[in-house]
């Protein structure tokens, strides 16, 4: 790995390129837009080839290529426009071969904003993914979905007697990370295509992958989509999973192999994917998983999960790295893993601490097959986090009816009055088929919920039961003991971003982390009153309960069409003469 002063000097080389492509952009196209990733490459790349052969024109510059190196690579030159390529030799007046390759090797592309992010690999998780697959002598590793190289071009400067092979779908992210590679290895194979299309008798010791994420297989994909379908007929498989990526992997594993992925956080948690991580880690095929830092990628803030696989795994090794990083990067505004959190990680598969420990299947059963380190580590950390007590008007238990007593207050006519249970919740909203009851005995107001309450199941982990209630004035709504009704300071905190935040995995893993007792996990007032839950600004927590409450609202919809469609269902024989 480079030490501090190679690292400085290849950020300023690269700076200094930069600087001398934007001004000359400039000029040639009258202050057009027109400084990208594509474009900058192949002046490099082409700067560096005029350089190595003693070439002072373009025109000889274009010759050379096409009749030395391929037809191919001279119609990726020209593509930019044959007017830019004078600018080749602002750069090998200034710039020698050495600066040239490792400006390609850099390929900095953390400068030019998302659309070419969305073919790189930060270099960290290519460093920290090497170190994992460990590949030994003569193994061959593969990349699918190369994008523009990143972690084939660390792989070829490291694993010099290896076979490598990258398959990607986009012509020009696919030529240059063919260049970047034949800078350090003649043992590199990228071939232009889809990696649904790979024979299936291709396999590979050691495979990375940073593929789309959430992108629709209803076209790209099909093909294999219908054929794990068909395979897995007990599984469900959604159209847009990265699960599909990953069985991919599987199959091109060599039996002794092991693949790295990098998918989303929700991945390993949503009840959507459920069955097919059921699958997977029931037949011992995933090794570890890493929740990794927020800010690794250039072209989005979001945080992301590392999973391993291999074969013959009796339990998974969860690792929570995802305070590991620190400020990098060529532009200074994104996170790196720093290569003493990669060695860190590295470490922890296979040494227990504060980050790291082993989840037998069994426990990844009660947990509903999810892999989600902080779930099984309690390692949870809140930014902006307060007590959640400090948040609470009031926090109480509905009131406990028996069976008779509740058969006793229950009306069959509409009243004014109102029974919830936990059963009445689901999918986070409230059934609008709730009994009536008769006149309730004042003593039992203090049980009632009010409009905008948070209501919490007491018991049931690991989902618990989240609602906000929407209660009409001059209606009561009597809460059932296995619910807590917490009043909230609606001057602090919008009830609904709450619930947002308890839906979402970090909190699951927050109200985990509270828990006592295996069989039936219970939550306390006294612990809930501590739990920390994140409180930003009202202007941030308003935006998250708006397009939560949307999102409630299209799916509340969705429901009645469901169910007016039931109802039709049942009337077509009727219909019929």
């Amino acid at each position: 790995m480079l030490n501090k002063n190679e690292i400085r000097r290849n950020e300023d080389v690269i700076w200094r390129i930069n600087e001398t492509i934007r001004k000359a952009l400039y000029f040639v196209t009258h202050g057009a837009l027109a400084f990208d990733t594509k474009t900058s490459f192949v002046l490099a790349y082409s700067a560096y080839v005029a350089l190595q052969n003693g070439i002072e024109t373009v025109d000889d510059l274009l010759t050379h290529i096409e009749s030395k190196v391929s037809e191919q690579r001279a119609l990726f030159v020209k593509s930019i426009g044959v007017d830019k390529l004078g600018i080749v030799f602002h750069l090998t007046g200034k710039f020698s071969v050495d600066d040239l390759r490792d400006y390609m090797r850099a390929c900095p592309k953390d400068v030019y904003g998302k659309s070419a992010g969305l073919f790189e690999t930060p270099e960290s998780i290519s460093k920290l993914a090497l170190r994992i697959l460990d590949a030994k002598s003569g193994e061959s590793v593969a990349d699918f979905g190369s994008g523009f190289g990143d972690f084939l071009t660390l792989a070829a400067g490291q694993v010099k007697d290896n076979p490598l092979y990258g398959v990607e779908i986009n012509t020009d992210a696919s030529e240059i990370s063919t260049i970047r590679t034949e800078l350090f290895s003649g043992n590199a194979t990228i071939e232009l295509g889809d990696m649904f299309t790979t024979p299936e008798d291709k396999k590979f010791d050691k495979i990375f992958s940073n593929y789309p994420l959430r992108q629709d297989l209803t076209r790209k994909g099909e093909e294999y989509l219908n054929l794990l379908v068909n395979r897995l007929p007990d599984v469900r498989i959604r159209r847009c999973s990265n699960w599909v990526f990953n069985c991919l992997l599987l199959d091109h594993l060599t039996d002794n192999g092991k693949a790295v992925a990098i998918m989303t956080n929700g991945d390993a948690w949503s009840q959507s994917d459920r069955e097919i991580r059921r699958h997977l880690i029931n037949s011992g095929l995933i090794e570890a998983v890493v929740a990794l830092p927020s800010g690794l990628f250039s072209f989005a803030t979001i945080a992301t999960t590392l999973i391993v696989f291999s074969k013959g795994n009796k339990s998974i090794r969860m690792i929570d790295a995802s305070n590991f990083s620190e400020r990098g990067g060529i532009s200074r505004r994104i996170d790196i893993l720093p290569d003493s959190s990669v060695e860190r990680i590295v470490t922890l598969l296979t040494e227990d601490g504060e980050h790291a420990t082993s989840v037998d299947q069994k426990k990844l059963q009660k947990n509903e097959y999810a892999i989600y380190p902080p779930r099984y580590l309690n390692a949870v950390e809140i930014k902006e986090g307060v007590e959640f007590g400090s948040l609470m008007k009031r926090v109480t238990r509905g009131t406990q009816l028996m069976g008779a007593k509740l058969a006793e207050l229950t009306s069959d006519v509409p009243t004014n009055t109102r029974y919830l249970n936990v059963k009445n919740i689901q999918d986070g909203l409230i059934s609008e088929d709730l009994p009536y009851l008769k006149e309730l005995d004042p003593k039992l107001d203090k049980y009632c919920i009010g409009n905008g309450n948070l209501l919490l199941s007491k018991t049931g982990g690991p989902f618990f039961k989240v609602a906000v209630a929407e209660v009409e004035a001059g209606k009561k709504l009597l809460g059932s003991d296995n619910l807590f009704i917490i009043e909230l300071d609606e001057n602090k905190v919008n009830p609904y971003f709450l619930k947002a935040f308890f839906d979402s995995e970090i909190g699951i893993a927050a109200l985990a982390s509270i828990t006592v007792g295996n069989a039936l996990p219970i939550i306390s007032v006294e612990s809930l009153k501590k739990l920390t839950v994140p409180l930003p600004s009202m202007e941030s927590q308003n935006m998250i309960a708006n397009r939560y409450q949307a999102k409630m609202d299209e799916i509340k919809v969705l429901r009645l069409k469901l169910q007016r469609a039931q109802n039709e269902l049942r009337e077509i024989f009727e219909e019929v003469d």
